[in-house]
């Protein structure tokens, strides 16, 4: 299948569109990259060069149009700024048909906190954007932004007992707010050991998933789960499915990564496992 993939192009840091291709490839899927910005690295890192590509996107799409590319998947991530937003509209109108899904993981913040490359008017307009997409996969604390929830003041209501139902009821808000299936990816949580969460809200019903987590936050986790989600989507798998599928190829690949004291800026060691994607898909 054809999958449109609209996302910074990082240099370093094993994130956006460096992550996307090789991932979605390895699913059988034929991707077709839209940079919106390029960078030397990602702005983990302590100095980054950034070249925003608003003004080439037109043309850039404009030629698919003509060539006449329909696209049966259509995944948007970072926006540098808010014209983008509507180009990707336009890109769905013109270059999709009605059965074209549309995944906007929403990337705008985290740990509380808009990115130091956002305001409010683009973060607005990535939640207007969210409000067209089929499947939307925020991580908490863009999950809080699009509902408008205090992320201090729902950390604070948190405890043993409510801990699931207040995450469910978080994603019920965003599936309200953009009428599509959610993903709130990425929730930490310390029981003793570190596990990572993921609660989903699809047609099928709600199901989360948990997973060890080790050594913290690496660079490009968010997008590794968005492209295997989107490409097994495009392989007919059930959101919950996906999310299962992203959840553990994660875990093995961050605990690799830990275990080689890889520097969380470079991301994780996801290029060594891409052949049990591959092979996933050779079995079918």
């Amino acid at each position: 299948m054809k999958i449109a993939v609209i996302n910074d192009l990082s240099g370093m840091g094993r994130c956006s569109l460096t992550a996307s291709i090789p991932i979605l490839n390895a699913l059988g899927q034929q991707v077709f990259p839209v940079p919106t910005a390029i960078l030397s690295n990602q702005t983990g890192y302590d100095k980054f060069s950034f070249f925003d590509f608003t003004d080439h996107m037109d043309e850039y799409i404009e030629n698919w149009k003509i060539l006449g590319v329909k696209f049966d998947c259509i995944y948007s991530g970072f926006l540098s700024n808010v014209k983008q937003a509507e180009k990707i509209l336009y890109l769905k109108q013109n270059c999709g048909t009605k059965d074209t899904l549309l995944l906007v993981d929403p990337v705008m913040g985290d740990g509380g906190k808009m990115y130091a490359t956002f305001d409010k008017a683009l973060c607005d307009k990535v939640k207007a954007l969210a409000k067209s997409a089929d499947v939307v996969t925020p991580n908490f604390t863009e999950a809080c932004l699009i509902t408008d929830t205090n992320y201090d003041e729902f950390c604070k209501s948190l405890n043993e007992q409510n801990f699931y139902d207040c995450f469910y009821a978080l994603a019920q808000k965003v599936a309200d707010v953009t009428d599509s299936q959610v993903v709130i990816t990425g929730i930490e949580r310390n029981e003793g050991l570190h596990y990572v969460y993921n609660f989903v809200l699809s047609k099928e019903g709600k199901y989360f998933t948990k997973n060890r987590m080790y050594g913290g936050h690496y660079s490009g986790t968010g997008d590794i789960m968005a492209s295997i989600i989107a490409g097994e989507l495009c392989n007919g798998k059930k959101l919950h499915e996906c999310v299962r599928i992203a959840s553990d190829f994660l875990e093995v690949a961050v605990k690799d990564a830990f275990h080689h004291s890889v520097n969380k800026n470079d991301g994780v060691n996801f290029e060594k496992f891409l052949p049990d994607l591959i092979l996933s898909q050779a079995k079918r």
